[in-house]
């Protein structure tokens, strides 16, 4: 098995609110799934982040910078139906959104000759792994960050365990039709303040103004219902049966699939290497689930060898 293992140290990267807002700029653009908006600065090959649930491009605030000073023009996403992008109530199978995300390249003008690189997190991962596939020709590199793949990933066998159920209770809950939404309405607070404190090893990376920032968005109307329909979909007959389709033919981009310890670990890796043609792994220990915010600096020194 060819995946590395990255100890994680915790010195990490700060976040200069005031610098930070000196190189990047909000955008929305078009899309058949309505607007999307977007954050981004810097000059040079585009780099597109796409984070999971229940966050925003937010997420991706410690790397950004990093990423633009090393020569990249970055731009980080909201994903339709998340963060202060548009929340149709419709269209959120993976196919739909590999072509919307198709077509935002291309409105942007982000489109290059070989393509353009991918990073992806969680619920992001799913839809980078559909792109990847659905429309190779747009993606130039392509680094997938903890996630199991629906349809394609291994799923747990025998008995689970406390921790993890602890892992993987919300993919049943967020299936679930209308309970969610009930449960969770005027409660995304200590709802999302539980979640970052039980999925996350270094909790404390993802601080109050984070958790502020995760809240309004996640309260914005119609955000709950547009984001638990990613996992109403991607686990789906019809998507589960894509995904396996999707499987059946190589990625031949390079592609890096990243883990964090206490979270899919090798997971990933082993789920696409027998799918790509040229496949890099990456296990990032003492690290839990929200790895763009509990190990930036990690992340960003492996990303720049891979994307280099």
């Amino acid at each position: 098995m060819n995946v590395s293992i990255m100890r994680c140290y915790m010195q990490n990267i700060k976040f200069d609110e005031k610098l930070f807002w000196q190189q990047f700029s909000h955008g929305v653009v078009r899309t058949q799934m309505g607007r999307l908006h977007y954050v981004s600065g810097g000059q040079g090959p585009t780099v597109l982040l796409l984070p999971g649930w229940p966050q925003s491009w937010y997420a991706w605030r410690y790397l950004m910078p990093a990423l633009a000073n090393s020569g990249k023009r970055v731009v980080a996403l909201d994903l339709p139906g998340m963060g202060d992008s548009d929340h149709p109530t419709e269209g959120y199978d993976s196919t739909t959104i590999a072509l919307t995300l198709r077509s935002l390249i291309q409105s942007l003008a982000l489109e290059e000759k070989d393509g353009i690189e991918i990073i992806a997190h969680d619920v992001g991962a799913w839809m980078g792994y559909a792109l990847a596939s659905d429309h190779p020709d747009c993606i130039k590199k392509l680094v997938l960050i903890d996630a199991a793949i629906p349809g394609i990933s291994a799923l747990p066998s025998g008995e689970l365990t406390d921790e993890q159920v602890m892992r993987t209770w919300h993919f049943a809950f967020n299936r679930l039709s209308d309970l969610p939404e009930i449960l969770l309405k005027d409660r995304e607070e200590p709802f999302l303040r539980w979640l970052f404190s039980t999925k996350a090893e270094f909790g404390w990376m993802i601080d109050e103004k984070a958790l502020a920032e995760y809240v309004r968005v996640n309260r914005l109307p119609g955000a709950l219902r547009s984001a638990l329909s990613y996992y109403k979909n991607a686990f789906s007959k019809q998507d589960i049966a894509i995904n396996k389709l999707r499987s059946e033919k190589q990625l031949l981009m390079p592609v890096f699939a990243i883990g964090a310890r206490y979270g899919v670990a090798d997971l990933l890796y082993n789920t696409l290497s027998p799918i790509c043609a040229d496949i890099h792994g990456e296990v990032i220990e003492g690290a839990g689930h929200y790895l763009p915010e509990e190990s930036p600096q990690q992340l960003v020194a492996v990303l720049k060898e891979f994307l280099s």
